[in-house]
């Protein structure tokens, strides 16, 4: 199972990013690239070897029943300080694939609860996060 897998902070960021990206279930080329780029922007490229990270993920992905308890034990792990700046990053990330499935809608809820950001925060939010991904993508305000 995946808590005899992940032992760090560094870890639980990594497969945090990915289960954003998967929950939708696709993982596209450029979600790769946004989780690379932004893994490498806070020097976690440092730390963790990208590919194997990505197996730890896949060999336990099919077998997770419980995404309550998985995200509590990744936020766990994490121990976040800057709660608001997680979540953002993962709805960038669950953005980041032309748009937010209600799968991922109902993940980034149940990760804003986890981060104990009330309503109206996550809801701005991810209204800044999904606008700022299409002004990227639609090169206009």
């Amino acid at each position: 199972m995946y808590t005899g897998l992940l032992k760090a902070p560094e870890e639980g960021i990594c497969h945090l990013f990915y289960y954003c990206c998967m929950k939708d279930g696709q993982f596209q080329e450029s979600e790769l690239n946004t989780i690379s780029d932004k893994l490498v922007s806070i020097d976690l490229h440092k730390k963790l070897n990208f590919k194997d990270e990505m197996r730890k993920f896949k060999s336990y992905q099919s077998s997770l029943t419980d995404e309550d308890m998985y995200l509590k034990y990744l936020i766990s792990l994490i121990q976040p300080t800057n709660a608001l700046a997680l979540f953002s990053w993962c709805v960038e990330l669950c953005a980041s694939d032309s748009g937010v499935s209600a799968e991922e809608d109902a993940l980034l809820f149940r990760i804003a609860k986890l981060l104990n950001i009330g309503e109206t925060e996550k809801d701005l939010l991810q209204r800044l996060m999904i606008e700022r991904s299409s002004v990227l993508v639609e090169k206009k305000f």
